[in-house]
């Protein structure tokens, strides 16, 4: 197998490097590269706290190949119960069949089945991993992510992050509970 174990300006493999044995890429990026990679893809409620590290290995099968890696980082997320920021490890194993595009013209529109999924169109000599590297990462953040299971969230009415103390709010609304009538309310006794 073809290896590559140093640091590389860009991510891109050439697939004349790809051999009958295969391919390995093995490599870090800093974490100002990936905040620069991922900016492009839109609002993020999230920073970066590692490097990224990222393990490729990729096969000829004819004029198709087959990518697969892992790559693994970390991140803070704001919580969506208490707003509160918080460290998220985040690693992603993935798999792509890349095929070649026959011609420039976009493909047409049709029904895409599961299987396909993983099946990534590339034009030219060369194969740009970043924007499959992006969609790992985009896709791998949680969309509800929670610092906890037991995260209490913040009060309703004054914003006091629960986790961290009771507010008053929360005791005065345990005063004025709908059944707080009931606790003077006279009861009789069965003789």
């Amino acid at each position: 197998m073809g290896r590559l174990n140093k640091k590389r300006s860009d991510l891109s493999i050439s697939l004349d490097e790809v051999g009958e044995s295969g391919y390995r890429l093995s490599c870090s990026k800093s974490k100002e590269w990936i905040r620069n990679v991922v900016r492009d893809v839109g609002d993020s409620d999230f920073t970066f706290l590692d490097e990224i590290t990222i393990q490729i290995d990729a096969f000829r099968m004819g004029e198709d190949f087959s990518v697969s890696g892992v790559i693994a980082t970390a991140l803070t997320l704001p919580c969506v119960r208490c707003l509160d920021d918080f460290a998220y490890p985040l690693e992603a194993q993935f798999h792509y069949t890349l095929c070649p595009s026959d011609s420039g013209e976009s493909l047409p529109e049709m029904e895409v089945r599961r299987d396909d999924l993983d099946v990534v169109h590339y034009k030219g000599s060369s194969i740009d991993l970043v924007p499959l590297l992006v969609e790992q990462i985009m896709v791998t953040i949680p969309t509800h992510p929670l610092c906890g299971e037991t995260c209490k969230g913040i009060c309703q009415q004054c914003g006091e992050n629960l986790n961290n103390r009771l507010c008053r709010c929360s005791r005065e609304n345990e005063k004025i509970s709908a059944f707080e009538v009931l606790k003077n309310f006279p009861v009789k006794q069965k003789s």
